[in-house]
C-alpha cells in the first residue's frame, strides 16, 4: 500500500515506522533535508523536501497511486490544505491532519471538516487527546495509563508496582482467584527495559511496570488489589495555560469532576482572557518556578500538580519542585522523548508523551476490517489489540487452553454476546462473534493477523 506522511517529526517517523512493519510503501515529505536525512538512515523509506500542501510536490511523491496520506507537520493550515489537494487532485482515500489550534475544532464550525469542503476523514487534535488522558488518570490515581476498550467495558491499566502492593514476589498462580474474582489479567510486564508477557509462573516484582485488561466495573477494586487505596484528586494544579491546560480544566468542569482547580499561567494577558473562559477555576498569573506563586496556589496541600506548559524543561524542574512542596504526585507533559526514562528515578511519578497519544489515535482509526482499537505501548514495543473474532480464524470453537499461541501474544479478555465480560481462563472457549482483547509484541503482528484470519489493512 502506497502511504504518504507530511511532516517529518516524531510523530510522521513513528507512524512511519508503524506502517513499515506492514509491509506498506512509505514517502515522507518535509521542508527540512535535515530531518528526511535522518530518517532515511534508519528507515527504508521514500522521501522529498517541501511542502505537503503543494501539488507538484505531492504529484513527484507518487500521490495518484498514493491510498492514505497523513499530513502531521506542525501548521495546521499545511496539513488541511495538503488533505485537501491530496482529495481534489489525486483523489486519495483516506486523508488524515493533525490539527492543533482549536479555534479550528470549535463546534460552531464543524462543518468545515465536511466532504464538500475540506475533506480530512480524520482530525487528530494532540491536545485534546492528552487533555482526555488527564482526565482518566485522575479518575484512577495510582495508574500511569488507563485506556478503555469494547465502548468502555473492559480498561487497560499501566500500573507501577510499589512497595504497598500486597503480593510482591508471589507467583501469579497464587493469586489467581483473587484474578478471577476481580476479572482482570496481566497483559504484559516491563521490567528493566525488558518486555515479559507473563505466564502463571511469573513473579511480579517490586519496580514493575505491569500491564493489566480488567473489567471497568472493578476499576476502583483492581486499584485497591494493587495497595493503591486514593481516591480520585480532591485538589489539581494545572501548570501551562496553552491548549491542554485549558481544555483539562473545561473537561474537569463539565463533567463535574469536583476537584479544587487552580491553574497558573506566565503571560498575564492569556491568563485574563483564561480567567473569563472558565467558571470554577482558579487562574493564577506567575512563573511555575516562583515558590511564592506556588505557595499561593497552596502546593504543599496540593493531591496533583499538572505541567503541561510547551517547555519540557519546565515541566519537569516544575514537577519536581511541587513534589519538594510537598505535593502529593507529579504529571508531566514531555514532547522529548530522551526525557522520559530519567524522570521516574527523579520521582515524577507520570509522564505523557503527546507523540505516543497521537500516533495510538491513528492507528486506532485507520485499522479496517475486523480490527475494532489498537493502543500502543512503550514507544511501539507492544499493541494492545480489540478485534472480532470471524469464523475463518483459528481461534473460533477452541478452548484457550487448546490454542498454541505463539511466544509473544496473549489474550487477556474476551466479549460474549456484546455485554458479558470474560477474562481469559484455560476452559474459556472462543466463538464465531466474540470481542477479543490481546496484547501483541510489535514483531508478531504479521501472527495476529494469521490467527484472526484478517490483514491489517490501511486504507
Amino acid at each position: 500500500m502506497k502511504v504518504i506522511i507530511c511532516g517529518a517529526g516524531e510523530v510522521g517517523k513513528t507512524l512511519a515506522q508503524h506502517l513499515l512493519k506492514e509491509d506498506n510503501d512509505i514517502t515522507i515529505i518535509d521542508q527540512s533535508e535535515e530531518n528526511l536525512k535522518e530518517i532515511k538512515e534508519h528507515l527504508d523509506v521514500n522521501t522529498y523536501v517541501g511542502f505537503g500542501s503543494q501539488p507538484t510536490i505531492l504529484d513527484k511523491a507518487g500521490a495518484k497511486n498514493a491510498e492514505m496520506l497523513i499530513a502531521v507537520t506542525q501548521s495546521d493550515e499545511v496539513n488541511m490544505i495538503a488533505c485537501e489537494v491530496a482529495n481534489s487532485q489525486f483523489n486519495i482515500p483516506l486523508k488524515v491532519a493533525r490539527i492543533r489550534d482549536q479555534h479550528y475544532l470549535d463546534p460552531d464550525y464543524e462543518s468545515l471538516f465536511s466532504k464538500n469542503q475540506i475533506s480530512v476523514d480524520l482530525i487528530i487534535s494532540p491536545e485534546t487527546e492528552v487533555a482526555e488522558a488527564i482526565r482518566r488518570r485522575l479518575i484512577a490515581p495510582g495508574a500511569f495509563e488507563i485506556i478503555p476498550f469494547s465502548d468502555k467495558k473492559i480498561v487497560l491499566l499501566g500500573i507501577k508496582v510499589e512497595n504497598n502492593y500486597p503480593h510482591l514476589n508471589k507467583q501469579i498462580s497464587k493469586i489467581q482467584d483473587d484474578l478471577d474474582e476481580l476479572k482482570m489479567n496481566f497483559l504484559s510486564i516491563f521490567r528493566k527495559e525488558k518486555i515479559i508477557i507473563p505466564d502463571e509462573n511469573e513473579k511480579i516484582k517490586l519496580g514493575d511496570s505491569v500491564y493489566i485488561i480488567a473489567d471497568t466495573n472493578n476499576l476502583h477494586k483492581v486499584m485497591d488489589f494493587f495497595g493503591h487505596e486514593e481516591t480520585k484528586a480532591n485538589s489539581v494544579v494545572i501548570v501551562g495555560g496553552g491548549n491542554i491546560g485549558v481544555s483539562l480544566a473545561k473537561r474537569l468542569e463539565e463533567s463535574k469532576f469536583g476537584a479544587n482547580t487552580k491553574l497558573i499561567e506566565l503571560n498575564k494577558e492569556r491568563a485574563e482572557n483564561i480567567s473569563a473562559e472558565l467558571n470554577d477555576t482558579l487562574v493564577l498569573n506567575g512563573s511555575s518556578l516562583d515558590l511564592e506563586i506556588l505557595q499561593e496556589a497552596k502546593i504543599s496541600d496540593t493531591e496533583t500538580i499538572i505541567s503541561v506548559t510547551n517547555q519540557d524543561e519546565v515541566n519537569i524542574l516544575t514537577s519536581l519542585l511541587a513534589k519538594k512542596q510537598g505535593c502529593k504526585k507529579a504529571i508531566s507533559l514531555a514532547n522529548d522523548t530522551t526525557y522520559r526514562s530519567i524522570l521516574e528515578p527523579l520521582g515524577i511519578d507520570d509522564v505523557l508523551s503527546p507523540q505516543a497519544i497521537t500516533v495510538s489515535r491513528i492507528l486506532s482509526y485507520i485499522r479496517k476490517g475486523n480490527i475494532k482499537q489498537v493502543y500502543s505501548l512503550r514507544e511501539g514495543e507492544g499493541e494492545v489489540i480489540e478485534a472480532d473474532a470471524v469464523e475463518a480464524s483459528s481461534l473460533v470453537n477452541k478452548k484457550i487452553s487448546d490454542l498454541k499461541l505463539p511466544t509473544g501474544i496473549k489474550i487477556g479478555a474476551v466479549i460474549k454476546n456484546d455485554n458479558e465480560v470474560h477474562i481469559t481462563n484455560p476452559n474459556l472457549e472462543i466463538n464465531d462473534g466474540d470481542r477479543i482483547i490481546l496484547f501483541s509484541l510489535s514483531k508478531m503482528i504479521k501472527k495476529v493477523e494469521n490467527l484472526l484470519s484478517v490483514r491489517f489493512r490501511f486504507y
